[in-house]
C-alpha cells in the first residue's frame, strides 16, 4: 500500500450531475469491457498466520477476504476448531448464498489450519447454497455438526475426528419444518453435566434436550422466554448462542444478550453484546473470547473477528474495550489480496495489479467503478474519504456517489436497483495527465444528503475523459 502522507488536495464544488450520469444505471452488458469479478482470484491458503503481540489475542479479520462467517467452536484437547459457513460470492445483492462449510483449527489462536470442507452434497438437502449456521458438539469420541438447511430445517452430521470428514447421520432433518410454530434453523448446542440442550429459531427461541444418541430429541421443544427489565417480551433475532460463566447462563444473538440462572430461562434482556453478528463464545486458557461475523467485503461476503470477552463485577458484559472491524467504523479498500469487491460498470476495464492497485483504460467519457453491494459503513460528520490515485487522462475531476441504506421499507436490505441519479454525490478536482500517485481528500460533512449508512459506493475516476488510463492505490473512509 502506498503512502498516506499529505498531498496536493483540491476539493471541487459539490453539485448533482443529472445529465451524463444517466449512463450510470447501464448494466455491465452495455459495456464492451464487461465486469471484472472473481476470475484470477488467488487461492486462499490452507494455513493462515497472524503476527499478534497483544495478550489477550485480538484479530479483527481472521480470514481476510475469504467469505467465512457464522463461526462456531469446539475445543478438543489443546486445539480449537471452528466450523464456518462460506459465502458463495461477493457479487450478491439480495440474499445469503452459502456454498459450503469449512473447518479450521488452531492451538494458539494465531496460526489457523484448514482441516476439511463440508459440502451441501454431503447432506440430505443436496447441491444447493443453503449452508447456513450451525454448531458443534462432542460425545464419547464422536463429533457432531448440527447444521441449518437455509432457514427451512436442521440436520446433523457425525465424524470420528473433530476435523472431519463428516457424514450425514440421518439422511433427513433432525428438526423438521413442522416441529414448532417458528422456523427450525440456526441451532446451538450446549452441554452441561452430560446433558445436551439444543436451542434454535428466531423471534422466539425453542429449546429441547438431545437424546443419548445425539441424533434425536428426548423431549418436545418449548419456547424460551426473554423479557426486558420492565417485563415486556423481547424479540430475538436468529442464531442463538448459549454459554455459562460463574453460574450465570448467557444467551446472545448478534450484538444483543440476555442472562438467566436457568438454562431454559426465563432470560432478562441486558442490552448490547460486543459489536458483530452471528458467533460463539469460548474460554481459552482462562480468558473468554468471542468469534463473530463482520462485513468484510460486503453484507453477503463476510468475515470473522476474534476478540477478548470481558465482564463487569455483576456479570454483565464489559463493552469498554470492544472493537470492531474495521477499527473506528470506517472502511479501507486496498487491492493487494483478492480480485473481488470492485468492478467496472461502464467506460473502462478494471484489473488488479501485482503491486496491489487497480487500474483501467478509458473507453468512454464517463468511466464507472462499483464497490461490492452492502459496504455497511456508517457515515458521519468529521469523517473523510481519502483516495490515492494516478490520473493518466486529461480529466480534471473525479466524482463519488454514496448509495444509501433505505430504512423505510419492510425488508430494507432487499430493494430494487439503485437509481444513482438520486444518490448523494460529490466532485473532486484531480490533476490531469499525472504520472505520479496523488492523495485526494473529501470532507464527508460537505456532501449534501449524505446517507447515514452506506450500501454501495460508486466512483467515476476521470469524468469526461475519452482516452488514457487511471490507477488507484487505495480508497479509505476514515
Amino acid at each position: 500500500m502506498g503512502s498516506r502522507g499529505a498531498a496536493n488536495v483540491r476539493i471541487g464544488t459539490l453539485h448533482l450531475f443529472l445529465g451524463t450520469v444517466l449512463l450510470l444505471n447501464s448494466a455491465c452488458a452495455a459495456s464492451s469491457t464487461g465486469c471484472s469479478g472473481d476470475s484470477g482470484m488467488p487461492v486462499f491458503p490452507d494455513v493462515v498466520t497472524h503476527e499478534v503481540t497483544s495478550d489477550p489475542v485480538m484479530i479483527l479479520n481472521v480470514f481476510p477476504e475469504h467469505g467465512l462467517t457464522d463461526p462456531h467452536n469446539m475445543i478438543v484437547g489443546d486445539r480449537l476448531y471452528l466450523c464456518c459457513g462460506h459465502d458463495q460470492s461477493w457479487d450478491v445483492d439480495r440474499d445469503w448464498t452459502m456454498d459450503r462449510w469449512e473447518i479450521w483449527s488452531t492451538d494458539d489462536l494465531k496460526t489457523w489450519r484448514k482441516e476439511s470442507v463440508i459440502r451441501p452434497e454431503d447432506t440430505y438437502f443436496g447441491p444447493a447454497p443453503n449452508c447456513w449456521a450451525g454448531d458443534f458438539a462432542q460425545k464419547d469420541g464422536k463429533y457432531y455438526w448440527y447444521f441449518s438447511n437455509r432457514h427451512y430445517n436442521t440436520g446433523v452430521m457425525v465424524a470420528d475426528n473433530p476435523g472431519g470428514p463428516y457424514h450425514d447421520a440421518l439422511g433427513k432433518p433432525l428438526l423438521p419444518e413442522d416441529l414448532t410454530p417458528i422456523r427450525e434453523y440456526d441451532p446451538e448446542v450446549f452441554e452441561e453435566n452430560g446433558t445436551y440442550t439444543i436451542v434454535f429459531g428466531a423471534g422466539t427461541y425453542y429449546v429441547a434436550t438431545l437424546a443419548d444418541d445425539m441424533v434425536s430429541l428426548a423431549d418436545k421443544p418449548v419456547p424460551i422466554v426473554v423479557k426486558t427489565p420492565d417485563g415486556k417480551l423481547k424479540y430475538t433475532d436468529d442464531k442463538p448462542t448459549l454459554f455459562k460463566r460463574n453460574g450465570i447462563y448467557y444467551l446472545f444473538w448478534g450484538a444483543h444478550y440476555a442472562m438467566s440462572d436457568n438454562v431454559r430461562g426465563p432470560y432478562e434482556y441486558k442490552g448490547h453484546f460486543t459489536g458483530g453478528g452471528h458467533g460463539s463464545v469460548f474460554n481459552w486458557k482462562g480468558q473468554w473470547y468471542t468469534v463473530q461475523e463482520h462485513h468484510d467485503i460486503g453484507m453477503f461476503y463476510r468475515g470473522i473477528m476474534l476478540k477478548p470477552l470481558n465482564f463487569n463485577s455483576d456479570g454483565t458484559v464489559d463493552l469498554s474495550k470492544d472493537r470492531n472491524y474495521p477499527a473506528g467504523g470506517g472502511r479501507l479498500w486496498n487491492f493487494d489480496r483478492s480480485r473481488m469487491g470492485w468492478r467496472a460498470v461502464y467506460g473502462t476495464d478494471l484489473k488488479w495489479t501485482p503491486e496491489g492497485t487497480i487500474r483501467g483504460t478509458v473507453t468512454y467519457d464517463y468511466p464507472i467503478l462499483d464497490s461490492a453491494p452492502w459496504c455497511l459503513t456508517w457515515l458521519q460528520k468529521g469523517q473523510k474519504l481519502e483516495i490515492r490515485m494516478r490520473n493518466g487522462t486529461d480529466a480534471t475531476q473525479a466524482r463519488v456517489y454514496f448509495a444509501a441504506y433505505v430504512t423505510d421499507r419492510p425488508r430494507p436490505w432487499f430493494y430494487p436497483e439503485i437509481d444513482w441519479t438520486r444518490e448523494a454525490s460529490a466532485t473532486i478536482d484531480i490533476k490531469p495527465n499525472d504520472k505520479d500517485f496523488t492523495v485526494y481528500e473529501l470532507d464527508l460533512s460537505t456532501v449534501p444528503e449524505l446517507p447515514q449508512t452506506l450500501k454501495r459506493m460508486r466512483l467515476a475516476p476521470a469524468v469526461g475523459a475519452r482516452s488514457g488510463d487511471w490507477e488507484i492505490d487505495y480508497m479509505w473512509i476514515q
